[in-house]
């Protein structure tokens, strides 16, 4: 068995133990206030929703590792590998990578637009870490480890688009009913409050660009890959 399937394997258990152990870190609603006790509690954090989708993909890649393929002849591929490679390029891939990327920009221009300082004395930061960097390095790592097959455009982008569309439905959903329980103009991310209507919607509009955008630097990136893992294989 080759070793990158076997690091491939190892990756894949340490990246899902790492999110569970994340998702069951507790921190004392009292101490976090509205972040957690207000609707939508942590899921209303694209962050918290990522570490779900990623440990889906991983959980997924040790599947295949048992129970499906890892080639790179398209005809060969099995229903579970075709589903890895179709979740990384629609779904991981472009969102983990957001997260990782949008967190840290905006921490170091003004981190208490999206990670006030106080949280500092909540939250270990090795949590943070697994929240806002695990996700990408591993993301970058994993490519070099199973071999990818991108789907369609049509079918990768559609995937982006959807997720990030339920995405702004489901934040512009809890602000109307956080407005109608606590009468309050308040958005899931304070860099929102900041921001007119207009404003807003560009930002929103901007993150759905960039996420696209995403989705081709991890098709561009994979591809790259793929031909030099083929260039080996006939040499």
């Amino acid at each position: 068995m080759p070793i990158r399937t076997i690091l491939g394997l190892i990756l894949s258990i340490f990246v899902t133990g790492a999110i569970i152990w994340a998702c069951n870190f507790e921190i004392q609603p009292r101490k976090m206030g509205e972040s957690v006790t207000a609707p939508g509690r942590e899921y209303k954090f694209l962050t918290v929703l990522n570490l779900h989708l990623q440990a889906i993909y991983y959980i997924i890649c040790i599947i295949n590792f048992f129970f499906g393929t890892d080639t790179l002849e398209s005809e060969k591929r099995s229903f579970l590998q075709r589903l890895r490679d179709l979740f990384f390029a629609g779904a991981a891939f472009p969102i983990g990578m957001f997260v990782c990327i949008a967190f840290w920009g905006l921490y170091h221009v003004d981190r208490e637009l999206v990670y006030p300082k106080e949280l500092d004395a909540l939250v270990p930061s090795v949590l943070n870490h697994i929240m806002h960097t695990l996700p990408g390095i591993a993301l970058c790592l994993e490519n070099l480890v199973h071999y990818h097959r991108y789907p369609s455009r049509l079918l990768g982008l559609s995937l982006v688009i959807i997720i990030f569309v339920a995405y702004i439905t489901w934040v512009h959903y809890l602000h109307r009913i956080h407005w109608l329980i606590f009468r309050e103009n308040v958005w899931v991310y304070p860099i929102l409050n900041e921001l007119s209507p207009t404003n807003r919607s560009l930002f929103f509009l901007g993150s759905a660009l960039f996420g696209i955008g995403l989705y081709f630097i991890g098709e561009m990136y994979t591809l790259f890959l793929t031909n030099l893992q083929i260039d080996r294989t006939t040499e």
